[in-house]
């Protein structure tokens, strides 16, 4: 799985663009962003806002894990309506690289 993630000016020009190109995030980082968001109880834009704002250095230490070479003042100027979204998938994905962990057969 791909994901870009733009980095934009004052102006709103791309001045950046930084890629992840696989997530294998350990249990903690995903336990982290679960715990940071708790998503099943987010139930507007509002509380998910709320929610980033309070926890947003430790979104980006997480975050910073999938794009590396993404820098302290480029989390400052990126989007919302593209970050979000990035957050759920990277979350989705990890649950689905989950399920497909081979179960033990009973002796």
């Amino acid at each position: 799985m791909e994901l870009k993630l733009n980095v934009y000016d004052e102006t709103g020009n791309i001045t950046k663009t930084a890629k992840a190109e696989t997530l294998d995030l350990e249990f903690g980082s995903i336990r982290s962003l679960m715990e940071l968001l708790n998503i099943e109880n987010i139930e507007d834009t509002g509380a998910l806002l709320k929610t980033v704002y309070c926890a947003w250095d430790q979104i980006t230490y997480i975050l910073g894990q999938c794009f590396p070479e993404m820098e302290y003042e480029d989390w400052d100027h990126v989007k919302l309506k593209e970050l979000m979204p990035m957050i759920i998938d990277i979350l989705r994905f990890s649950f689905g690289e989950i399920l497909t962990i081979p179960k033990s057969s009973k002796n």
